[in-house]
């Protein structure tokens, strides 16, 4: 199967985070780091920011997992994107937090909604830039505006999972923002354009004291010790993640373009994947079973909070070609639906 439904590096992982993994092989005997200090500290000053602004977690989840189990609380609320990553609902429904959720605008988190929802309650804001699924972003002007209005006492939590891949050039530049804003918290992974989704590597940056809560609630060694030797290692690997970049970036504007020319509803991404959305479920879903039987794994977005869509992600050129075929194809027959 052609694998796009889970928005993985189509070009692997970085070389250099596999020849390091490889010669760490012989030191599996060995516990990792408790809080990853040595991954701390060079992602510090890679940020141009103390090792005290940053945890290293078990991917973003473990550090969401945190925040919202840990800093929301009984009798507040959270808020969330209508359309957002799965993980947010999830995790609010198992912890039974309140999660509000915000209408986006033009297929991202708008302000003036988020501040609608917000009252003496919420905890969090979440806000995934990009967008997952729907790929849009929201901008610094955007983000300031809300940082502005919203009270000293609620997180503004920015998943920039993506963030490698974005074009844009108004995309905030988050680590300046913390000087300003300590109530802004920002979430990062080494899972996608790093290639490094099976070791489980994420990070977070965010006010001393905010981090310094979190590690209080991480339990120790929840990050591996090839997680935090790959993870070390793809940082320096800057002409991978450029290839990767420009790759993606080609490949993205062709999908884009050859799915609108068939006439499909496309939101224009900043990121690793399409997002597709159709008329009725069926549509979807006769697309959906069409792309399955051609070998192409898809993702439904039911449960990111639209259930007429697919998202899809950006493979090689070659399953992007085979993406466009079936739509090609299709394209007639769901007109009769």
């Amino acid at each position: 199967m052609i694998r796009l439904s889970q928005n993985e590096n189509p070009l692997g992982p970085s070389p250099k985070a596999m020849e390091a993994v490889l010669k760490q092989v012989s030191a599996l005997n060995h516990y990792p780091e408790p809080h990853a200090y040595s991954l701390k500290k060079k992602l510090a000053e890679r940020l141009n920011l103390e090792p005290e602004n940053v945890l290293v977690s078990a991917g973003e989840v473990e550090s969401l997992d945190i925040m919202i189990r840990n800093f929301v609380g009984e009798g507040n609320n959270m808020i969330v994107g209508e359309i957002s990553f799965i993980g947010y609902r999830l995790l609010a429904k198992v912890f039974k937090v309140e999660a509000r959720f915000s209408k986006l605008k033009d297929y991202k988190m708008d302000v003036d909604e988020i501040l609608r929802c917000c009252d003496e309650h919420t905890k969090l804001i979440i806000i995934d830039n990009p967008n997952n699924p729907t790929g849009a972003i929201v901008s610094e002007q955007e983000l300031i505006r809300l940082l502005e209005q919203i009270s000293s006492g609620t997180l503004v939590v920015v998943d920039e999972a993506y963030m490698e891949y974005v074009t844009q050039v108004n995309f905030p530049d988050s680590p300046r923002l913390l000087q300003r804003y300590p109530n802004l918290v920002v979430m990062r992974t080494f899972s996608k354009i790093y290639g490094l989704a099976a070791l489980r590597v994420g990070y977070t940056i965010a006010n001393p004291a905010v981090v310094e809560k979190m590690e209080h609630y991480q339990a120790p060694f929840t990050v591996n010790g090839l997680g935090l030797v790959a993870a070390m290692h793809a940082m320096d690997d800057v002409e991978f993640v450029a290839q990767s970049k420009a790759a993606n970036e080609k490949e993205r504007r062709r999908l884009y373009n050859e799915l609108k020319m068939l006439g499909n509803n496309v939101v224009p991404s900043q990121s690793n994947y399409q997002f597709v959305y159709f008329d009725t479920v069926d549509q979807r879903d006769h697309f959906y079973t069409e792309l399955f039987g051609s070998g192409i794994m898809a993702q439904k977005t039911d449960s990111f909070g639209a259930e007429n869509a697919l998202r899809v992600s950006i493979g090689r050129a070659e399953d992007n070609s085979a993406v466009i075929d079936c739509f090609s194809l299709n394209s007639v027959s769901t007109k009769l639906i």
